[in-house]
């Protein structure tokens, strides 16, 4: 990174397993249960020090006001195969370093590159970014504001449970969250790219498609933005 200025935000393409990932996804005031699906993580970097994490994943499937945000139909099918594997969930955002406007630098600098990539491993253009934060007296979404997303509304307060993908899910209690949302450009877009699902990995398809994807993500890890 010696090319760079020591002042400039870097953002590093990281496995979520990475050891200084890890220690400080653990401090977060999300609790760490990994992450499901689609993903990718970045270790930020700023005046030569690291100085949080960032990540995108899959984004959530039933959120009502997200969804009057991005104009998604109620069509099952249109919804999981177009709109919801081009919207990225904002999952992480821990900064441990304090400076005025940086946090909405780097979110801003990570939706440039989050939304490149996810297209490159998962080949999908991506349409938005959706987030949810739990409401404290001093967490209130103010960086994501300050980076013009919109709030939304909040969430119900549950949510379905899997344990396994492919069995019947049940329905438990969350924190109710504030729900913000950003298109990816100025105006809003209609999806036209469906995305081809890879995870149960039976048919010879699906298995090259699965290869494929992590061969895509590990040419990524280490290399800096």
């Amino acid at each position: 990174m010696n090319e760079r200025s020591r002042d400039d935000i870097i953002l590093e393409f990281v496995r979520r397993t990475d050891e200084r990932y890890q220690t400080i996804r653990d401090r977060h005031y999300v609790p760490n249960k990994g992450t499901h699906g689609q993903q990718l993580h970045f270790i930020i970097h700023y005046k030569g020090a690291v100085v949080g994490i960032i990540s995108g994943a899959s984004s959530v499937y039933g959120v009502r006001d997200r969804d009057n945000f991005f104009n998604i139909p109620k069509d099952r099918e249109v919804k999981q195969s177009l709109y919801l594997p081009a919207i990225i969930n904002n999952t992480v955002f821990r900064l441990e370093y304090h400076e005025k406007n940086l946090a909405t630098r780097v979110l801003s600098k990570w939706r440039k590159v989050v939304a490149s990539l996810w297209e490159y491993v998962y080949g999908v253009p991506v349409i938005g970014f959706e987030t949810f934060v739990v409401e404290e007296d001093f967490r209130k979404g103010a960086l994501y504001k300050a980076d013009n997303w919109t709030y939304c509304g909040d969430t119900a307060g549950s949510t379905k449970v899997h344990k396994g993908l492919a069995n019947p899910s049940t329905r438990s209690k969350t924190d109710i969250k504030m729900i913000y949302c950003k298109w990816v450009g100025r105006k809003p877009v209609t999806p036209t790219d469906k995305y081809v699902s890879s995870w149960r990995a039976e048919t010879v398809e699906e298995k090259k498609r699965a290869k494929t994807l992590v061969g895509r993500r590990k040419n990524l890890v280490g290399r800096i933005y």
